[in-house]
């Protein structure tokens, strides 16, 4: 049986939130809802070890906040392997067991599912039927036909004719368009592999994007966890010496209002947390009752290597020549390009002739004999010339025909002139020249963009990687502050409203480190892509080994 609850309102919240306040029931005994997945996710993955060599590695954030000591652990929630937090929301599939995904199950999932790589993969097929046609436009004709004539006639004898012929056309000389079309069609089939390739790129790209997007949301509201744990901490000890006379309601009453600011904070990471596993899930096309689980964690997981390695510089030059070499854009221009300019040379060469060689051979009789292949044989050969000028178009013929098993020859002289029947000609002319002008330009602009893209990824890889030093270092200090501040606030030396700011303060220092750590995760994934390698290529991020395990 499924039971539903209805979410109470922003505002609904709001007004709880102020009359807990005024009532001063807003303390530290309140209940932290913990972060769905986060607590089982970190359980589930054993201790990591520094990989030796020549990648630095980055240290992650500690659990605790300076003060390990002090400070007691989160307590584990045992709803915390819900997809939806607990007392919230509650769906048909609950209870069903979570399936947790690695980012490579993710990938595979995606690229199982995805319908536009299924149509992509189905125009290729389309293509390859093309080079079978226009490769079957080399070969002779055939044409295989019967006919059967009976006439009966009033004041004459009637009549049969049973005719078996065969009838074959050879081109001998099309001024090369068969080639050209023959090469076109097999360009367009490159195309068509490389716009399979780009569009796989691209959905690999989305999905580890999402992906460490999630889990920089659920890392961002244990954060918010850990502070607000912190935080009624200190609430509850201020209360304690306002009982004791040692603080006034006043200073209480403004640790519960930061208190208040960072639970609203935490829950709304998790509301960002829970929308944006639902929309990861639609877009891997999972069925919406299934509960999802990401393995993985941003700050212990990932081992990161700077963007050239250790005391070496980055020659962008030659990443630029990787990835030119590398993109299927660029081969994919080149390839419009050369299919635009045979285009153009087709339409040049409309007034090129076209020469081909005729072949007949048939069986005949008058029907009175009683034989199933007719036995008169015949046979005959024809020339023809075509060609097209000024609009117009002509050909010309010449046949020989040999009848009733030799008896009878005839030869036929033809020609023919269709004015200003083609005046099309001219427009194709302009046309294809001008698709040839702009599919050069295009492979010009595409080897432009694909260095730009490089040299940005280069940029922001590196950016990224400093901002890591930096927000690590600036994590530290708040580390080391709190702890003196601690030690002050347990002294009576400072107030410990001034002790819950910093633990906020020291909340957004873990939460940019965070976002640094994610930073460089997807740089790195996007200077990949730009340089046309496979996803780790580089060697710049590595899943630490024991992460595939926690599915199991």
């Amino acid at each position: 049986m499924s039971r539903t609850f209805h979410l109470p309102s922003l505002r609904a919240r709001c007004v709880l939130v102020t009359f807990l306040i005024v009532t001063g029931n807003l303390g530290a005994q309140d209940e932290i809802p913990a972060l769905p997945g986060t607590q089982a996710a970190r359980e589930a993955i054993p201790a990591v070890h520094d990989n030796p060599g020549t990648k630095e590695t980055i240290p992650s954030i500690p659990a605790g906040h300076g003060d390990e000591e002090n400070t007691p652990a989160v307590p584990k929630n045992p709803g915390a392997e819900e997809v939806i937090p607990a007392g919230r929301l509650h769906v048909s599939g609950e209870g069903t067991e979570p399936l947790t995904l690695t980012l490579e199950d993710a990938l595979g999932i995606a690229i199982t599912n995805s319908f536009d790589l299924k149509a992509i993969g189905a125009r290729r097929e389309i293509y390859t039927y093309s080079i079978i046609e226009k490769w079957r436009d080399y070969f002779p004709s055939l044409s295989v036909s019967y006919l059967k004539n009976q006439q009966v006639n009033r004041y004459d004898t009637d009549s049969r004719q049973n005719t078996l012929s065969f009838e074959s056309n050879i081109v001998l000389y099309d001024g090369g368009k068969r080639g050209l079309a023959y090469d076109i069609a097999k360009l367009q089939a490159i195309l068509a592999r490389n716009d399979y390739r780009i569009a796989l790129n691209r959905l690999i790209m989305q999905v580890q994007q999402a992906y460490f997007e999630i889990l920089q949301l659920r890392g961002t509201a244990a954060i918010h966890a850990k502070t607000l744990e912190n935080s009624n901490r200190q609430l509850e000890l201020i209360k304690i010496e306002e009982g004791l006379g040692e603080a006034t309601p006043l200073n209480v009453l403004e640790i519960e209002t930061k208190v208040m600011e960072t639970r609203l904070a935490m829950e709304k990471a998790m509301d960002q947390y829970a929308t944006a596993m639902n929309q990861f899930k639609q877009f891997l096309k999972i069925q919406w009752r299934q509960p999802v689980e990401l393995a993985g964690d941003i700050e212990t997981d990932f081992t990161l290597a700077p963007p050239a390695g250790a005391g070496h510089s980055i020659d962008v030059d030659e990443y630029v020549s990787r990835a030119i070499r590398n993109r299927k854009e660029v081969e994919s221009s080149d390839v419009s390009f050369a299919m635009s300019r045979k285009s153009y040379r087709l339409d040049r060469l409309y007034y090129f002739p076209k020469f081909s060689l005729g072949l007949k051979y048939a069986l005949t009789d008058d029907g009175a004999a009683d034989h199933i292949v007719p036995r008169d044989r015949s046979w005959g050969i024809s020339f023809k010339v075509s060609s097209a000028l000024w609009g117009s178009s002509a050909d010309a013929g010449f046949s020989y025909d040999s009848g009733d098993n030799g008896a009878t020859r005839g030869s036929t002289k033809s020609g023919t002139l269709r004015v200003l029947d083609s005046l099309s000609y001219r427009r194709s002319i302009v046309e294809s020249r001008i698709t040839m002008f702009t599919a050069r330009e295009k492979a010009r602009d595409t080897r432009e963009q694909v260095a730009l893209e490089v040299l940005t990824g280069l940029m922001n890889l590196d950016n990224s990687w400093n901002m890591i030093h930096i927000s690590k270092k600036w994590l530290d200090v708040y580390d080391s502050l709190l702890s003196i501040e601690r030690l002050k606030a347990d002294m009576g030396e400072t107030v410990r409203y001034e002790l819950v700011k910093k633990e906020l303060e020291r909340g957004q220092a873990a939460i940019s480190y965070l976002d640094a750590r994610v930073k460089y995760l997807v740089s790195a994934s996007n200077l990949e892509i730009a340089m046309g390698l496979d996803i780790g290529s580089l060697g710049l991020s590595t899943l630490k080994a024991g992460v595939h395990d926690a599915k199991q």
